[in-house]
């Protein structure tokens, strides 16, 4: 027999295929980078920076354009550059540091021994990269030491930080992952356009995700010390159960997987009005 729990908060104690075409980089200027190009309906662009924030649009020309703004100072401001490259998914874009660097679906590659930054006097220089992305293609965007932000995407949204902010926004969306280890994560989903699933993973952040109010899910979650508050009921029944340190609870007529993992994050689940 289902039990149908109100709204809660518990504490824990545990744990493209083909671009089309091609427009070469032109350099705007001592300070920028700027690239447009077209890529086919479906493929992925794939945005990678290092030390930056990284902040995605939809595009208004129907094409990709990329922006990178460097910032700081250093001894090697001057070599640090962003790149696009084709791959057999669709468009890379990475910010590299130094000569012996890369790019590609995986992100920006170092051939130097030891870290980027290891032998080198970097200072505090890094790009900024914006981006603007048509919505017929899929997102995935990335920073090691930066906000990431994405807004407007659709299809499969993908997003990852270490040090930093994740928010998207607006989002027409069949599936979406977003992680981060020192930052917050926020998400908003205006339309559900597949039945893809939510998977988002953080250490110390908390989880804030805006979703419709005819949101259904299959919840599952863990967390140390986090806390969930849910607009939402959530129901318990014979193939879900709580514990200390997770919980697997049913959201409407349930579907999708929602996985939310956290060390000390608090998931903050919200109906949009």
């Amino acid at each position: 027999m289902l039990r149908r729990l109100a709204p809660i908060s518990f504490a824990a104690v545990v744990a493209v295929t083909a671009v089309t075409a091609v427009v070469a980089a032109v350099p705007a200027g001592a300070q920028d980078f700027r690239w447009s190009g077209s890529a086919a309906a479906g493929s992925e662009v794939s945005v990678s920076n290092v030390t930056g924030n990284v902040t995605v649009t939809a595009s208004t020309t129907g094409r990709v354009e990329v922006l990178g703004t460097k910032r700081g100072s250093g001894r090697n401001y001057d070599r640090i550059k962003a790149d696009v490259e084709q791959t057999s998914h669709g468009i890379a874009i990475c910010v590299l540091y130094g000569d012996n660097s890369s790019c590609d679906d995986n992100g920006s590659h170092s051939n130097n021994r030891g870290r980027w930054n290891d032998d080198d006097n970097w200072g505090n220089a890094r790009m900024d990269l914006e981006v603007a992305i048509p919505t017929n293609l899929q997102v995935s965007a990335s920073s090691v030491s930066g906000d990431v932000s994405v807004t407007g995407a659709q299809g499969d949204v993908r997003a990852n930080t270490v040090s930093g902010d994740v928010r998207l926004d607006r989002l027409h969306a069949r599936s979406v992952k977003a992680n981060t280890v020192s930052g917050d994560l926020e998400v908003r989903v205006d339309e559900f356009t597949g039945q893809g699933d939510l998977s988002f993973n953080t250490v110390s952040g908390d989880l804030t995700l805006y979703v419709p109010r005819n949101f259904d899910a299959d919840l599952t979650m863990s967390s140390v010390s986090g806390d969930v508050n849910s607009d939402f009921s959530l129901t318990v029944g014979s193939t879900s159960r709580m514990r200390r340190g997770s919980i697997e609870a049913r959201i409407g007529n349930g579907g999708r997987r929602l996985d939310v993992h956290t060390v000390s994050g608090n998931l903050r689940l919200r109906a949009i009005s």
